[in-house]
């Protein structure tokens, strides 16, 4: 693939869609066992073939230079495959693999599905689960000029004959529940050499039945293909993202810190972010990912699994005077929610005062990426 992939990530950190890259990690990922399942079924049936061809070779020959030959299991059972000393029938292991290719393609179209949607979309993305994924976002691309480009690939990707058998031999093995392959071939006499996808119907429309390797390969050769272009397109477009207005990476800490014998203790962590007046400039609901780009282009980022962060004034070093509200967790920790979603509140210094106050009564864990956020440590000796 002809994609860099370190210049997207940082990318879509700057953009503030940094959800997307989890996506591209698993994108990578699928492709991968795809590209392991494909090379695997043309490694194994050619094996099976040679063993076949080899065998029967020996066979003759013992026969003519005994004058006669036997068959037992042993010969029958050269193809099965050792992994890690268990033998697995070599079919089997077609038919699984073959399955598990379609079903790593499908996997890998959807994925390049889910970055476009929390890619370019933002804010406005929808649901990771919703289904029909693909239209949906077509008609929200069609909207915007900026992506007339992108709009086209994903109809051709609609509309195309190798996508459209992908998706039906995948949904058929998947609820019809029935096996789509047959593989036969001749030993010792006859010339049947049969590797097929067979025919089947779903959704109104009959498949016939296919050469399984070159079916294969065509699948192959169009999701990597079709992954490459799109993907391309995306990067080009992450800056015209429709909406990222509600999303905020910088976030800046103070800590506290007990230092003693036994252990360091933490008296207290505030989580702040900027504003240059007022909760005006901030909408009523934020979404929080702390996430800093370092000179050398290193990414640091961490999971915000607190429930409060302040709202201060830029350049006002007193905390009484600075402080113009706080944010609240609004949906809990345990969603999908990357960017975590917060509520803002107007609110005063006796806000940050209570909370210090009630920081050692918290029942939570302590988990962060201090790399990720600008901030300040103060320690001190408890002697």
């Amino acid at each position: 693939m002809n994609i860099d992939f370190k210049k997207l990530e940082k990318e879509l950190a700057e953009q503030k869609v940094y959800d997307a890259w989890q996506y591209v990690k698993s994108l990578q990922e699928t492709l991968g066992y795809m590209s392991m399942s494909y090379n695997l079924l043309n490694k194994i049936y050619e094996h099976r073939k040679s063993i076949l061809e080899s065998t029967k070779n020996e066979i003759f020959q013992t026969a003519l230079e005994k004058g006669n030959a036997s068959i037992t299991q042993d010969e029958l059972n050269r193809t099965n495959l050792d992994i890690a000393g268990y033998q697995i029938d070599d079919v089997a292991f077609l038919k699984k693999t073959i399955i598990e290719f379609f079903h790593y393609a499908r996997v890998s179209m959807d994925v390049l599905f889910q970055i476009i949607n929390a890619g370019l979309l933002g804010d406005k993305a929808y649901p990771v689960a919703d289904k029909g994924l693909l239209g949906k976002v077509l008609t929200e691309i069609n909207k915007i000029q900026d992506f007339a480009n992108l709009k086209q690939q994903l109809s051709q990707v609609n509309n195309n004959d190798e996508y459209n058998y992908l998706r039906a031999f995948d949904n058929y093995i998947k609820h019809i529940k029935t096996i789509l392959v047959t593989v036969k071939n001749s030993f010792m006499i006859g010339k049947v050499d049969e590797f097929y996808i067979n025919e089947f119907f779903y959704d109104n429309v009959f498949y016939e039945q296919v050469d399984a390797l070159v079916k294969v390969k065509e699948i192959y050769d169009y999701v990597i293909n079709t992954v490459d272009e799109i993907l391309k397109e995306v990067h080009s477009q992450v800056p015209n993202c429709l909406d990222n207005s509600q999303r905020i990476q910088e976030i800046k800490f103070n800590m506290q810190v007990q230092k003693n014998e036994s252990g360091d203790k933490i008296d207290f962590i505030t989580f702040y972010i900027e504003v240059e007046n007022d909760l005006s400039e901030l909408p009523n609901e934020i979404k929080v990912y702390p996430l800093i780009i370092k000179p050398n282009d290193e990414i640091h980022s961490f999971d915000f699994r607190f429930d409060k962060l302040f709202v201060k004034k830029r350049n006002v070093n007193n905390d009484e005077d600075s402080i113009v509200g706080y944010a609240e967790l609004k949906n809990g920790l345990e969603t999908n929610e990357f960017y975590r979603v917060f509520e803002v509140k107007t609110g005063s210094y006796s806000d940050f005062i209570k909370y210090l106050s009630e920081f050692k009564n918290r029942n939570q864990t302590i988990s962060m990426n201090l790399h990720a956020m600008e901030g300040q440590i103060i320690a001190y000796d408890n002697k």
